[in-house]
């Protein structure tokens, strides 16, 4: 394994960890200054700042939310985190298990600097319903 697989594998496993820990701040952390996500090609997040706030939504509505790194991949300056988030929905009480990736264009630093989140929307609103 390279030391950039290494870097990577510890990246994704930190990430993890700071979603499980319910720290917005360390998540925004993996960003570049001026990182942006979007997620499903909905609203993009731009700045530790706004991906900080956007944790802080998803942790509030999932308190004790869990995220499982399963894998990553990398090619050059690309990065794949494949994940699994668990929790239960604060509004209805429903246990959400939802696979999804995240893919990372890293930059020197190797912080990301833009990041695409992908996972089955109809099915997490049916989890949130609890159908």
């Amino acid at each position: 394994m390279t030391e950039k697989a290494r870097r990577v594998g510890r990246m994704a496993i930190e990430h993890a960890a700071a979603w499980t820990e319910g720290k917005p701040d360390k998540i925004a952390e993996l960003f570049s200054e001026n990182g942006t996500i979007t997620v499903n090609d909905g609203e993009t997040h731009v700045g530790r700042a706004e991906i900080a706030d956007n944790a802080k939504g998803l942790l509030a509505t999932f308190p004790g939310l869990v995220v499982r790194c399963h894998e990553t991949r990398h090619a050059g300056d690309r990065a794949v985190f494949i994940w699994t988030l668990e929790g239960h929905h604060t509004d209805t009480g429903n246990f959400v298990s939802l696979p999804g990736w995240h893919e990372w264009e890293l930059d020197g630093d190797m912080l990301v600097s833009r990041c695409r989140g992908f996972f089955d929307a109809q099915d997490f609103e049916r989890q949130i319903a609890g159908k």
